[in-house]
Order: structure tokens, then C-alpha cells, then sequence
């Protein structure tokens, strides 16, 4: 059986676990595709543990539509994972609007009809472990292509949230270049400051892969305290297209975290992301809690409802005609019973309007709770989303000093010996690459003028190592407050 990955260019074609790539046209088989997260709304929140498993989905939609600001006046497709928690569920929901599906897949119905699978982007990288043969940790996977980036999330091997980042739509809009002319440029001058003849393009180009991995960067320590994990162990990059230099130019910032910092990429002459899609949609295709699509090939009758009902009126039938001859016996005995049962109606509809009469007030009561009950909620959301904010402000502040301090190394061609940092203080061991002793005074000097506090130093040496001179000096100084 043949497992197809529509892609917007290519086809993917699995059978019998070898994976080929052709234009796109018409073939049999189970078709499947993938939907960007810049489609998705996103939702994270939680539910109480007093809910149960049989309506936990209800409890998940009525949420989205009261509080998630979904409109109901519009259709919605809705998949989403639960985690139980100490105190309830942790719910991580995906909506795609219904127009926004028909709109993005209508070339593909057009030729194949139905699409029997769709799945969300974020989620393929789970693929990545069984191409690659390693032992899943803690990695983050970043997706950064001409349309979308997003950056997700897998713990041991299961995915655990995902989140927007940087797009390549805004570096091209600070340059003021296509989005084509913006790729050529990551491919062809990168992140490699020689390769321009306009250095004020690169410091654009910089920034805002700074900026990026800054943002990154909080994220991860956002999300260590949110999800209890103890470290993130990996960052994977994707692109479709290469960005020279950027691997070389932040590798040691990443590895001064303890991060690895590598190339997503697995043995294939195809498109690295879009060969795993294949392989993963080929391997979930059956799952209906991650399927997105609404193109759905109809049922066979005798699946259907409509169809077991239609079997069942048959047989049915000829067991009325069996028991006919019978019934006629029965026909003046019957119609004392229905006499009797039309005075028990009379009654019994006397005791449905009074049972309504009481349900009404019910319902009232009820819908009073509820208002009371969202209006908490919504107490809640606002008191936990303050505490948030505080813990985010105070953990920005850390790493745009350090992201100060390093840009100040880096202006002054010097390098980090040792780091150590006790609360508010630094201390840090630094080495010259030149025989210019007075790139450590300068150092020096800017920190001050960044406001950093008790600027010090134990003195500049001169160190002779394999006939290269340079110098080393022990810097201490108070962070900004």
C-alpha cells in the first residue's frame, strides 16, 4: 500500500518503507499532507482534576470557545494533548478555522479528492529519533523557512509544546529586500562580517539572529520552570536553505549554556523536514486525535450508521411480517391497552410540564453559577499572567547584560579564560588575542560606561606561550541594577 506527503511542490511516495519524490500528480493511495504552525491558534491552560476522561474533550472545547475568544459563529478544527498533572490536566489545544483548511488544500483536493490525514508541523520532528537511531533527551527542534518558524519542544521523544519565533518576513522588511533576495543573502554571505562590502547590512543580518536566540534562549528558562524540566540538552536548527556562518557564530553561545547546537539533518538526497514528515504521517495516519483534515473519504454504507440502520430496518420488516397473522388476533385486545395508555399520557404530560416548569429554574440557578464561576477564572488568569510577567522580566534582565558583556568582548578581540558569576557580581578571566594589552583598559572602560559597578582588575600580565605573546587579566565588576 502506497502512503502519500503532499509538500507544495513534490510528492512523497512510501511503499514497503522506501520513500521516492516526484512531481505532483495524481496517485492511489492513503494521501496525506502537513499544516504550518503560522495556521495554528495555539492554546495552552488548564482543566481541574475533577473532570473525567469521557468529557475531558468537552470540557477542552467549551473552554476554547469561552475562553479562548473562539468564534462561534464560525467552524473550527480542534485536536489537542492532556498531560494529568498534580492538580488536573495540562492541556496543549491546536485550532485551525475550517475556511483557513479549505483555502490552503484546495489544489490538492482538486487532484486527489480526499486527503485522509493532516498533520501539524510541530509535531513531525518525533519522526526524527527513529531516522537518526539516538536516544531522545530533552531537544528543542527550531523550523525557520521562507513562510513560518516555530520552535518545538520533544521530552524523551514526546512532544511537549510549541512555540512561535523570529520570521524571516521581518529581517527581510529591515533590509528592505525580497523575501527571494534575503535568501540569497543568508546563503551567499550569511553571518560571516567579510563577505560585506556594507556592514551595516551585517549588523542587520546580526541582530536579529541575536535577537532570535535571545528570545530562545528566555523561552527555555521560561519553559524549565513550566513544565518542571530539570535542562533543554539539544537545539536543533532546520532551514531549507543554508545561512552561512550562523552555526560557527553561535555555537559557543549555546555551548556556554550547555546546549548542543547542531544541524537538523538525516540521511536522505531529499529535503531533511519534509522526509521526515513522510515518515511520520506514514506512521500516524491512523491516528484520529492529531488528524486535522476534513477531507475525509466517505465510510463504506455497511460502516455507517445510516447503513447498520438501513440492515436493520430489513430485517426488521420480515420479522413483522412473520409475526402479521398474529397481531390481527391481538388488534381488539390492543385497543383496550391504548385506551388505558391515552389516560396514563394525560397524566404523564401533566408531570413533564411541571418536571419542565422545575428544570427551567434549575437552568437558571446553573447559568448564575457559571457567570460567577468564569468571572473567578478570569480573576485567576489575570493574577497568574502578572506572576509570569515578573518571572520573565527578571530572568530578560540576566541575559541582556550578558548579551552586553559579550558584544563588549567581542568589539575589544578578546576571549573568556574562565566565567564565574555570585548573585550580583561577575568575575571573569580574559585573554587577549593580540599582543595589545590595552584592549583590557578599553574593556574596562566600557563596562563602566554601560553602568556596570565596581569595575576592577588584579593587573594586566603579559604571557609568553609557544612564542605568542598576548595578555590575561582577571576582571570583577556588579551587574546593572
Amino acid at each position: 500500500m502506497k502512503i502519500l506527503y503532499l509538500t507544495d511542490k513534490f510528492i512523497y511516495i512510501n511503499q514497503d518503507g522506501r520513500i521516492i519524490r516526484k512531481e505532483i500528480s495524481y496517485e492511489k493511495g492513503i494521501v496525506t499532507s502537513s499544516i504550518g504552525y503560522k495556521h495554528l491558534i495555539n492554546i495552552n491552560f488548564k482543566l481541574p482534576k475533577s473532570i473525567n476522561q469521557e468529557t475531558l474533550e468537552l470540557e477542552v472545547e467549551k473552554y476554547l470557545f469561552e475562553s479562548g475568544s473562539l468564534d462561534y459563529s464560525r467552524e473550527y478544527k480542534i485536536v489537542f494533548f492532556s498531560r494529568e498533572i498534580e492538580d488536573g490536566y495540562q492541556i496543549e489545544a491546536f485550532v485551525v478555522d475550517i475556511e483557513v483548511l479549505k483555502e490552503n488544500f484546495e489544489k490538492f483536493i482538486k487532484i486527489f479528492k480526499y486527503i485522509d490525514f493532516i498533520s501539524a508541523k510541530p509535531f513531525v520532528f518525533e519522526s526524527y529519533y527513529d531516522l537518526v537511531k539516538q536516544v531522545p533527551k530533552i531537544d528543542l527542534f527550531i523550523y525557520f523557512n521562507e513562510d513560518d518558524s516555530f520552535v518545538s519542544c520533544f521530552r524523551e521523544g514526546e512532544f511537549l509544546f510549541v512555540k512561535s519565533t523570529s520570521k524571516l518576513f521581518n529581517l527581510a522588511k529591515s533590509l528592505g529586500i525580497s523575501i527571494e533576495s534575503c535568501i540569497e543573502l543568508l546563503r551567499t554571505k550569511g553571518l560571516d562580517k567579510e563577505n560585506y562590502d556594507n556592514l551595516d547590512t551585517y549588523e542587520i543580518v546580526e541582530k536579529f539572529f541575536s535577537e532570535m536566540f535571545m528570545k530562545i534562549s528566555s523561552l527555555i528558562n521560561y519553559s524549565i520552570n513550566y513544565y518542571s524540566l530539570p535542562k533543554i540538552d539539544r537545539i536543533f536548527f532546520y532551514s531549507p536553505f543554508e545561512i552561512k556562518n550562523l552555526f560557527k557564530e553561535y555555537e559557543q553561545f549555546w555551548n556556554l549554556s550547555g546546549i548542543e547546537f547542531k544541524k537538523y539533518h538525516v540521511d536522505t538526497d531529499y529535503d531533511s523536514f519534509d522526509y521526515t514528515a513522510a515518515i511520520y504521517n506514514s506512521k500516524h495516519y491512523n491516528n484520529k486525535k492529531e488528524n486535522f483534515s476534513i477531507f475525509l473519504r466517505p465510510e463504506p454504507l455497511y460502516k455507517r450508521k445510516s447503513g447498520q440502520f438501513l440492515v436493520f430496518s430489513f430485517l426488521l420488516i420480515f420479522i413483522l411480517i412473520g409475526n402479521y397473522i398474529y397481531l390481527i388476533q391481538k388488534v381488539k385486545s390492543l385497543k383496550k391497552e391504548i385506551e388505558i395508555r391515552e389516560k396514563q399520557k394525560k397524566i404523564y404530560l401533566k408531570k413533564e410540564k411541571l418536571l419542565r416548569y422545575a428544570l427551567k429554574k434549575k437552568k437558571e440557578e446553573i447559568k448564575k453559577l457559571i457567570l460567577t464561576k468564569k468571572s473567578l477564572e478570569n480573576e485567576l488568569n489575570n493574577i497568574l499572567i502578572k506572576l509570569d510577567f515578573l518571572s520573565l522580566k527578571q530572568q530578560y534582565s540576566f541575559y541582556n547584560q550578558f548579551a552586553i558583556i559579550v558584544s563588549l568582548l567581542k568589539d575589544n578581540n578578546l576571549k573568556i579564560v574562565s566565567f564565574e558569576k555570585n548573585k550580583r557580581h561577575y568575575e571573569i578571566v580574559l585573554k587577549s588575542k593580540y599582543d595589545i594589552s590595552k584592549n583590557i583598559a578599553r574593556f574596562m572602560i566600557d563596562l563602566r560606561k554601560k553602568n556596570f559597578k565596581n569595575v576592577e582588575t588584579n593587573g594586566i600580565n603579559l604571557v609568553v606561550e609557544n612564542g605568542r605573546k598576548f595578555y590575561v587579566s582577571k576582571v570583577s565588576f556588579d551587574e546593572i541594577k
